[in-house]
């Protein structure tokens, strides 16, 4: 299907996010870029994994980018030449934003698993914000750290001890991400799309 929907955020910036349905050959004839992704789709071995990849390709084209404006870093980061560009897929959702100021963006599935692994990510102070007992609101935990690591872009990080999320109110959360002794301050905002949560981490503004 084409574009399932378009979110606008803060600078005249916009989410944007495919509802994959299509099969692979749909979505390479969706595209209208040159064949230079090609080596990096023959790279790809699952067929699935191909078809969430095609479908980033489809959004970027809505965006007036194509592959050849992405560079990969060693780490799989995608970054552009000018500007800061996140990308996420889940089960039957991609998404991408692009944005001059730095970014993350996850979404993530309601599902049980995240009943069995919260422990692995959320401090004790941190339950105080969030429902252990609750598949929603573990997975908003989740996807929210997820969205900061992608923005702060470096690793070796653990999401338990390094990304601190001090606050969470009407799908706004504020959190705090360090890695040896740097130190950046995020505003998280969250979308919920069917069973699907969608995190957007932005670098707040007035701190560097």
């Amino acid at each position: 299907m084409p574009l399932y929907k378009k979110i606008k955020i803060k600078n005249g910036d916009f989410i944007l996010i495919w509802r994959i349905s299509e099969k692979k050959q749909e979505l390479l004839n969706n595209l209208k870029q040159n064949s230079l992704y090609k080596s990096k789709l023959s790279s790809i071995t699952s067929e699935t994994k191909q078809i969430e990849f095609l479908s980033v390709l489809n959004l970027l084209e809505n965006l007036g980018f194509s592959y050849n404006d992405i560079q990969y870093d060693i780490n799989g980061k995608p970054h552009l030449s000018e500007g800061y560009i996140s990308i996420s897929h889940s089960f039957e959702f991609s998404s991408v934003v692009i944005s001059k100021n730095k970014v993350g963006i996850d979404i993530e599935k309601f599902r049980e698993k995240i009943l069995k692994i919260y422990k692995k990510f959320i401090s004790e102070k941190e339950y105080e914000i969030f429902n252990k007992e609750c598949i929603e609101s573990l997975t908003k935990a989740w996807s929210i750290k997820e969205s900061v690591y992608k923005a702060f872009g470096h690793n070796g990080i653990d999401f338990k001890k390094n990304i601190k999320i001090q606050s969470l109110k009407k799908n706004k959360a504020f959190v705090l991400i360090n890695k040896s002794e740097k130190i950046e301050k995020y505003n998280v905002d969250l979308f919920k799309i069917s069973n699907y949560i969608c995190s957007l981490a932005q670098l707040k503004s007035n701190y560097v």
